[in-house]
């Protein structure tokens, strides 16, 4: 078998990117459903952030291809 040296594992880092996405979209509307006045700026940054490895990770795992 041939092994790819440097491998970083991009296609696993997209998927747990897609993850925290899906999860903080998940609490984002059912905190909504339960009216919770609390600020929703931590959720919007980690939503922000994860998109962004999201991102990067596909562009990674589509060039080492």
């Amino acid at each position: 078998m041939a092994s790819r040296q440097g491998t970083q594992h991009w296609g696993l880092k997209a998927a747990a990117c897609a993850a925290v996405v899906t999860w903080q979209i998940y609490e984002l509307a059912k905190d909504s459903v339960f009216a919770v006045r609390e600020s929703n700026l931590p959720h919007y940054i980690l939503i922000a952030a994860a998109l962004g490895g999201l991102v990067v990770s596909l562009l990674k795992l589509g060039a080492d291809d």
